[in-house]
């Protein structure tokens, strides 16, 4: 369609929008001038590629023969301008054989039905939507007739490249073949780790999370990745809030081995605060094991070491080893014995794991 058509049926369009318009609400006008830029745009698009499908009968292969034009091939593609047909020729090569569709190439979709504008506003949506909704919100507000499996496809093949990416980068950044900028310069850097069981794919697995907080904001990430990926990813954004330019970094975290070996490896130079939550919940779970769930003499032997963890910090934790020995070489309370004692001393063993970390109440 001429250029000159194409304003010809936008002027006429917005005159009798214009027309239309008069007494409505802002909401009705609103409607009117989106219709007027979609079909400005579709009628734009439509144009430009019809311009640039004049392809010639042959053209240069990479092996530096010749390669000719043997078909076209028709298919639709998704653009945030409209649903448009393009017929790019497809070429094979007179030496070596090899076919090429050089137009996919230069409209920079490759052999996909959509456009890079559409996957990633798709992906966007998805992201915070579930795939139902995010059909419904992308045709509503954009006029994208996809279905949901579509999006679930768009937006899955998007997170795996970003995934892989983002790995790639983590790994060199730790490694130090690559340098992560930050503009951000916190006087507080604080890293928080846990890990958490989330059903995948009909079976329970681990979820590691990371926050990484200043007076920037909050960040977060998950994954399932094991602990040597999920430090490497950790690393990269705290890298990203300003971990090379904070003044003070803390890692705040429960008592689990592998975070501290996590922190000791990808964050040395940070101070370490076992939080006071997860170490009263080890206290509780030795002294249920030892004295029975609940009971009075489990409460009284709580309120008696936590006040030892409080007032003494890290160095109470001998003193807890100590006294969870002495429990274990009495008679337990209650009838499991075997299975209390390995319980309260495999707490006993998180507890010793946190020697060097501080308690806090934050």
């Amino acid at each position: 369609m001429p250029a000159e058509t194409i304003v010809t049926e936008l002027l006429n369009l917005i005159q009798g929008e214009l027309s239309g318009s008069a007494g409505e609400d802002l909401s009705s006008k609103e409607q009117r001038a989106l219709v007027i830029g979609r079909v400005a745009a579709e009628l734009s698009l439509a144009e430009m590629l019809e311009s640039d499908g004049d392809e010639p009968v042959s053209v240069a292969c990479e092996c530096g023969g010749t390669a000719k034009s043997k078909e076209r091939e028709g298919r639709t593609v998704v653009t945030l301008a409209g649903t448009h047909g393009i017929r790019p020729r497809k070429y094979v090569c007179c030496s070596c054989g090899r076919w090429s569709v050089p137009r996919d190439v230069s409209l920079g979709i490759g052999r996909g039905n959509y456009s890079v504008g559409v996957i990633a506003l798709s992906s966007e949506v998805a992201a915070g939507f579930p795939f139902e909704s995010a059909e419904d919100f992308l045709a509503r507000r954009f006029s994208l007739d996809l279905c949901y499996k579509q999006v679930q496809r768009l937006a899955e093949r998007t997170g795996e490249v970003l995934a892989c990416q983002e790995k790639s980068v983590a790994a060199d950044a730790v490694a130090e073949r690559v340098q992560i900028i930050s503009d951000e310069r916190p006087p507080l850097l604080v890293i928080s780790s846990d890990g958490l069981m989330v059903n995948v794919d009909g079976g329970w697995h681990e979820m590691k999370t990371g926050s990484i907080m200043s007076e920037y904001g909050r960040s977060t990430i998950a994954t399932m990745e094991r602990a040597e990926g999920f430090g490497q990813l950790l690393f990269a954004e705290a890298s990203r809030r300003g971990l090379e330019e904070a003044d003070e970094v803390v890692f705040l975290a429960d008592g689990a081995a592998w975070i501290w070996n996590l922190a000791a490896h990808d964050f040395p130079d940070a101070v370490e605060i076992v939080d006071w939550y997860h170490a009263i919940q080890h206290l509780w779970e030795i002294a249920n094991a030892c004295h029975g769930d609940g009971s009075g003499r489990a409460k009284s032997w709580v309120r008696r070491n936590e006040t030892r963890l409080m007032e003494d910090g890290v160095e109470a934790s001998d003193r807890l080893d100590k006294a969870v020995a002495a429990d274990g070489r009495r008679k337990p309370t209650h009838k499991a014995r075997e299975p209390a004692l390995l319980q309260y001393q495999l707490q006993a063993y998180a507890l010793h794991n946190v020697q060097e970390p501080r308690l806090s109440h934050r």
